[in-house]
C-alpha cells in the first residue's frame, strides 16, 4: 500500500478548513437560543374544577351521622327508598 501526502497530518489544518467550511455555510457559530418563558393556560373549564376542589377541600366528604342512621336502617329492614325518588335523583345528578 503507498500513501502519498505531506507528511504527518496536522490537525491544526484540518480544523482550519473544517471552520473555514462552516463560515461558507453561515454557521460559524450556533445561534444563540433566545430565552422564553413557560405559561399554562388553563381553560375555563378546568379552572372551574380547580375552583371546585379548592372550596371542597375543608369539606367533609360523608357525612357519618346520616350514613350510620341509613346503615342501622338496613340491619333492622326498616329502609325503604320508593322507585321514583331514585329515578329522580339519578335524573337530577345527570343535569336533566
Amino acid at each position: 500500500m503507498k500513501i502519498t501526502g505531506e507528511g504527518p497530518v496536522s490537525w491544526n489544518r484540518v480544523r482550519a478548513a473544517y471552520q473555514q467550511a462552516a463560515r461558507v455555510k453561515g454557521n460559524d457559530r450556533p445561534a444563540k437560543a433566545r430565552r422564553e418563558e413557560d405559561y399554562v393556560q388553563l381553560s375555563p373549564d378546568s379552572q372551574f374544577i380547580n375552583d371546585l376542589k379548592t372550596r371542597l377541600a375543608g369539606k367533609e366528604d360523608i357525612r357519618s351521622t346520616r350514613v350510620e342512621a341509613i346503615r342501622a336502617r338496613l340491619a333492622a329492614g326498616t329502609y325503604n327508598v320508593p322507585a321514583a325518588d331514585v329515578a329522580d335523583a339519578i335524573l337530577k345528578e345527570m343535569g336533566r
